[in-house]
Order: structure tokens, then C-alpha cells, then sequence
């Protein structure tokens, strides 16, 4: 190799350098008389070509032996240097020690993480990890910086404006310049280690300041040196499935305390992940389906998780609390925390020893030795909070025997099968209902978690996906979506929300465009396969876009570093496993529960329920695990965990008038219908689309 070679060529002038100097000294010992100090002076000055003139040679047989000493041993000064350089500051000695600095960083690392693989799952997974440093960075300087503002207020007051203005600032630099430099600070960022073959990927990595190896995950020495041993956790998002496969068994093998989660496209791997040692197997489009559905169908319970656990810029995040044995709080009330009060934290969850769930618990519940508390809390408060509580890591080998099962989930049971006339005489006659276009693998998924016999319309232009669906007893009306006959065949005037997933970019938004142009009041949730559509289906009139890959590798995300965060969202989210749901009940203007205490209402002790949240009348603000002493108001959403078989009977009593379901779920009525869009664009979109 290149570096071999100017390795031999550096071993080669330097051996002839080692020969030529003791020569010259020899020489000018012998020849001039001179001291071997006196002498090895004059050899390195008339090798490098300086000459002082202090010393010289004064015999004629001197000045031959100088010319012939510069003749030879300059050119081999020469070489002795170039080659140095070469070797020095050759790509592949940079790369080297580009490598040695990263084995040394990574061999510091302790309890971190493995991502491996490459592609857009695992780019998005660490943008948001990139965002989240990012933000907690900001926090941190924020917490810091808060005492020098104190004092800058006393100082000169809380003016913004003024001949102190400057100085303000001026001290705000300094403090900004200095935190940067000598806080020790650790983000997630600090503990993402990322396993690629793809060099060119690596090297955008390592650019935006990300641990590397470069190598195959499915290889024992690439793990190895990504400190597997050492890690928390890995995290395999392969572009093959069989790749997926291998690089869990390895990452296994190499430690059998590992938390191990994996992504997978086809259903037959999951289980196969499962058998030789993941933790977790999620399927993108599984998620992707089921964040769809929670988008359309349930929006306020969508964005009350949304902004706790997804949405890394809002205050309150939730976070998991382990107890361990020396906690103080063990033996403790909840209520005898005061962690509103102190930390404006609330629990929302309890995991128990025994890996239970207790949601919404009462604030009487005494907290027992390794239980884990789910808390919303506001960002800055979090670490306060884990040292008071004096978070222990459960014991690692323990934690890895925890391995999530597969849940295949069984379609409901097929309701009277129906034909398409039937169907569309049954469409004519709904209102408030949800209307479902698309017959992608994300259609799909989410279909597979609905009941027929609830108020769904799916559109199909798809015979194969048209006849399955009827058999099934859904009401399905065979057309393209993107027309408007179609649209109003499905009622979508009447409808209370559509979901659409169309992969032909052209048809998504034409069928978003056609939709709002048909009703003001609709919500509009659809998904977005590149990210340059999420804006443009903003802006045709779209309330909610989702991105598969951005939601898949949020919850990959969370499920890696919050497991039971994760874990006690799959088991309140419509679970068809615990039978649990959780829900959001609209307070209209003549709600009988309105002016109501909610520990008046007894949904505990009547149905099981709990209340975790509440979307307050402005439609934006939430009030996280609300206290039983809140006052319901008018326009106010609860966000109930309720056994499904209780749900309707508790809608039925919160409700006084006929209909069950709100006027609209959108959260801000925007009159114009297009934004953004000229007729032009809109005749050339539709134009684009009867061509393809």
C-alpha cells in the first residue's frame, strides 16, 4: 500500500542520515582537529545549509570533504524530510490516526450506544439526536447563566434597553465563550457510537461530530471496536432484514447483557429477532400505521404524547425514574413528594417490580423498592429530579432478559361481508365518520388495527385490497382518490376526518387540494415519503403530515434510551393485548361533567379510568397528570387510559346531546383553502396526474 511504501522510503533516509552525519563528524574530527562538539556543529550547519562562519574548515582537504558532505548529505537531508512530510501528513497516516484518536474516545465510553447500519432510519435517528444535544446544550447554558442574570438584574435593573445594554451583552459573550469552553456537559450525542460500511457515510458522521467505525456490524471486530462490552444498548437498522438478522446474533453473542433493539421490514423476521436475542423489533410501517391512526382518529391524545416525548423543543418531557433500593422515596406517598410543587413534575405511570403497569396512580400510592416512575417534568428539572430519587440502573443482566413479544396482531373479526353497492348505500347514509384513502403497506397496517363496525369509509383503487376489505365488512368505496366524485362517493362533505397515504406525490396532494376545497372543517392527516412534501402538503391543507422514517426513528429512539417509557405507551395506546385504551373526551358547551372535580366523578372506581391530561381550551396547552381537586371546563379535552369495554358507556355520560363526536377535530379553522397554491399550479399538478 501507499503507506507501506513511504513507510520503507522514511526507514531508508533515515538509515542513510544516521550514517552520513556520524561520517561528517568523524570527518571533521580527523581532518580539522576540531572537538566532537565543535564538530557535530559544523556537520548539522553545512547539512542544513546555514553556515555561521563561526567554525570552518581551514585544510584544503577539509573543503573537499565539506563539498562532498553538501553534495550527499543535502540530498539526503532531503529525502529524510519529504519523506517525513509524506508519511506525516499522508491521507492514509491522517486516517490512522483519525482512528487511533476515535479507539481511544470510544474506549473511554461507558453504558453508551450502538447504532448500526446506514440509510434514512438511521439519519433521522440521529438528527433528532444532533437536535436533542442541541437543545439540552441551550438548557444547560440557560440553568447556568440564570444566577448572572439575577445579579445583572440588581445590578442595573431588568431594562432591555439602555447604556447597559452593551455591557449586558458583552458579559453574556464572555459567559457563552467560557461554557463552551470548560463545561462538562454529556448529551446523548457524547454516547452514540455508529457502526457503517458506508465510508462516504461515515465520513458525514464524523463531520457533524459523530463516534464512527467503519466496518461490517455483522463482524465480531467492528463491535468490539464500537465497546460493545461496555455498551448499554444497540440499536440495528439494516437495510436487509437477513443483514438486521446477523448483526443481533453477533451483538448477542458478544454480550449477553446488551439491550438489543432492531428494526424489520418483513412480519416473518420479527419473531426471528426476537429468538436470538433482540429486546424489541419494531416495523417501520407497523409504527408508521399506528402514529397515522392515533394522528386522525385520536389527534388530542396524538399530540399530548407528541409533546412529551417527541417533541424535544416544548418545556415538559417525560422520563423514567428508577427507585432503587436506597431511594428515600421508597415508603413514600406520591403526594408526600410534593413534585409539583418542588419540580412542577407529575407521575403518569408506575412500572412495578413485577412488570405491571399502574396508570393515572392515585396520589396515595406508596412507592415500593425498583419501581419505575413515568414523569412528565420540565426538561431542567429532570437530572434534579433522578439524583433526588437516586436513580439506580437495574442490573443489566436482568434488564436484557426483558424481551418485548412479537404481537401479531389478529385482524378483528370480519364483520357481514358487504358488496359495493351495498357499501355505497351504507356510505350515504353516515356523517362524522373517517374517511381512509391509500392501499400502501401503511394503509394497510393501520387498517389491520381497525374495527369494522366503527364509522370507517376506506377508498381503494385496488381491486385485490377493494375485495378483501369488503369481506372483511368494511364500508369501501372503489376509486381514485385524488378525484372528487370519488371523494364525495365517500362522503368526505359529511366526514370528520381523512386519512390519506398515497405514495405518487402528485396524487397525495391533489387529494389533500380536493379535499379542503370540499370541506373547512375536515382534519387531514397525511403521509409524506420524501421530506421535501412535508411542506407542500402543509400548504395544500394538510393538518398533520407524517413521515414514516421520522416517526420510525423516534420511537426506535425512544424505545432504545426510555424503554419503559415506550413500553407503558404501547400498553395504554389501544392495546388490544391489555384490552386498554386511551381516549379523549370533548367538554362541549352542556357537558354534565363541566364545573365537575374529577375526583368527583369516581372514573376510577366506576370505569377503571384514569386521567392523565388535559388539552385546555386553547387547543395548545396541556395539563400534565392534572390534579383530582381540577375544575372540568368548557372546550376542555381529557385524555382518559380507560379499559375499551367502559368507553362508550363513560362517553355516553360525559356527552348530554345525540351526536358522540365533536363538530371538528381541527385545531385552527383556516378559510383559505388552498395556501400557497395559484389555479396554475393546481391545473399543472392535475395535468401531472391524468398523464402518469
Amino acid at each position: 500500500s501507499d503507506l507501506t511504501d513511504r513507510r520503507r522510503q522514511f526507514r531508508a533516509a533515515a538509515i542513510l542520515i544516521l550514517i552520513i552525519i556520524p561520517i561528517g563528524i568523524a570527518g571533521y574530527m580527523s581532518l580539522e582537529g576540531y572537538s566532537f562538539i565543535d564538530a557535530a556543529w559544523l556537520t548539522i550547519i553545512t547539512l542544513t545549509t546555514i553556515g555561521y562562519g563561526d567554525i570552518h574548515a581551514d585544510t584544503n582537504l577539509g573543503k573537499f570533504f565539506t563539498i562532498a558532505l553538501v553534495l550527499v548529505g543535502l540530498g539526503a537531508l532531503t529525502f529524510f524530510l519529504s519523506s517525513s512530510f509524506a508519511l506525516i501528513f499522508s491521507s492514509e497516516a491522517v486516517t490512522r490516526r483519525r482512528k487511533i484518536r476515535i479507539r481511544r474516545k470510544i474506549g473511554r465510553l461507558n453504558s453508551h450506544y450502538i447504532i448500526c447500519g446506514a440509510g434514512e432510519m438511521v439519519d433521522k435517528t440521529i438528527g433528532y439526536v444532533l437536535q436533542g444535544a442541541q437543545i439540552r446544550l441551550t438548557q444547560h447554558q440557560q440553568t447556568s447563566y440564570a444566577p448572572i442574570e439575577h445579579f445583572l438584574n440588581r445590578l442595573f435593573g431588568k431594562a432591555k434597553r439602555g447604556r447597559f445594554m452593551g455591557m449586558r451583552t458583552l458579559v453574556h459573550r464572555v459567559f457563552i465563550i467560557l461554557f463552551n469552553t470548560f463545561a462538562q456537559y454529556t448529551t446523548l450525542l457524547d454516547l452514540i457510537v455508529v457502526v457503517t460500511e458506508d465510508i462516504e457515510y461515515a465520513g458525514r458522521l464524523r463531520s457533524a461530530g459523530i463516534l464512527v467505525v467503519e466496518g461490517d456490524p455483522t463482524d465480531d471486530d467492528s463491535l468490539l471496536a464500537a465497546g460493545i462490552h461496555r455498551a448499554r444498548a444497540i440499536v440495528v437498522m439494516r437495510d436487509q432484514d437477513t443483514e438486521g438478522l446477523l448483526t443481533v446474533l453477533s451483538a448477542r453473542n458478544l454480550n449477553p447483557t446488551l439491550y438489543v433493539t432492531a428494526a424489520a421490514v418483513a412480519e416473518e423476521f420479527k419473531l426471528k429477532m426476537i429468538q436470538v436475542g433482540a429486546n424489541i423489533v419494531l416495523a417501520p410501517y407497523e409504527v408508521a400505521g399506528q402514529f397515522l391512526n392515533s394522528a386522525t382518529l385520536r389527534p388530542a391524545v396524538n399530540d399530548y404524547f407528541s409533546s412529551i416525548l417527541y417533541d424535544q423543543e416544548t418545556n415538559h418531557q417525560i422520563t423514567q425514574l428508577e427507585l432503587g433500593d436506597d431511594s428515600p422515596w421508597i415508603g413514600k406517598r406520591i403526594s408526600d413528594l410534593r413534585l409539583r410543587h418542588r419540580f412542577d413534575a407529575v407521575v403518569v405511570g408506575i412500572r412495578q417490580d413485577s412488570g405491571a403497569f399502574v396508570y393515572a396512580p392515585d396520589s396515595d400510592h406508596t412507592l415500593e423498592a425498583n419501581e419505575i416512575l413515568l414523569s412528565v417534568a420540565p426538561g431542567i428539572m429532570i437530572p434534579e429530579l433522578q439524583g433526588e430519587c437516586r436513580q439506580n440502573r437495574r442490573d443489566a443482566a436482568r434488564a436484557s432478559t426483558s424481551q418485548r413479544l412479537v404481537q401479531f396482531r389478529e385482524q378483528k373479526a370480519p364483520h357481514d361481508a358487504l358488496d359495493l353497492t351495498q357499501s355505497a348505500e351504507a356510505v350515504e347514509a353516515m356523517s362524522k365518520h373517517f374517511v381512509i384513502c391509500g392501499t400502501d403497506h401503511i394503509i394497510q397496517n393501520a387498517v389491520s388495527f381497525l374495527d369494522p363496525t366503527r364509522p370507517f369509509v376506506l377508498i381503494s383503487d385496488d381491486d385485490r385490497m377493494t375485495e378483501i376489505w369488503l369481506q372483511r365488512g368494511f364500508r369501501v368505496i372503489h376509486g381514485n382518490p385524488a378525484r372528487e366524485e370519488t371523494l364525495e362517493r365517500a362522503g368526505v362533505e359529511r366526514a370528520l376526518a381523512i386519512m390519506i397515504s398515497i405514495p405518487d406525490k402528485a396524487a397525495a396532494l391533489l387529494t389533500v387540494l380536493t379535499a379542503r376545497g370540499m370541506s373547512e372543517s375536515l382534519l387531514i392527516s397525511v403521509t409524506a415519503a420524501m421530506d421535501d412534501m412535508i411542506e407542500k402538503l402543509k400548504r395544500s391543507g394538510a393538518d398533520r403530515v407524517v413521515s414514516p422514517f421520522h416517526v420510525a426513528a423516534q420511537f426506535v429512539l425512544l424505545s432504545t434510551t426510555r424503554p419503559e417509557v415506550a413500553e407503558f405507551l404501547q400498553h395504554v395506546l389501544y392495546n388490544e393485548v391489555t384490552k386498554l385504551e386511551t381516549a379523549e373526551l370533548y367538554m362541549e358547551d352542556d357537558s354534565p361533567w363541566i364545573g365537575k372535580t374529577i375526583e368527583s366523578l369516581d372514573l376510577r372506581g366506576r370505569f377503571r379510568a384514569g386521567v392523565i391530561g388535559i388539552r385546555q381550551p386553547d387547543r395548545e396547552t396541556f395539563v400534565y397528570g392534572p390534579p383530582r381537586t381540577h375544575v372540568i371546563q368548557p372546550q376542555e379535552v381529557l385524555i382518559i387510559v380507560t379499559p375499551m369495554k367502559f368507553f362508550d358507556e363513560m362517553r355516553a355520560l360525559a356527552i348530554s346531546h345525540q351526536s358522540k363526536r365533536p363538530a371538528t377535530l381541527r385545531l385552527h379553522m383556516d378559510t383559505q383553502t388552498t395556501r400557497g397554491w395559484s389555479r396554475d399550479m393546481i391545473r399543472e399538478l392535475i395535468k401531472q396526474h391524468e398523464e402518469n
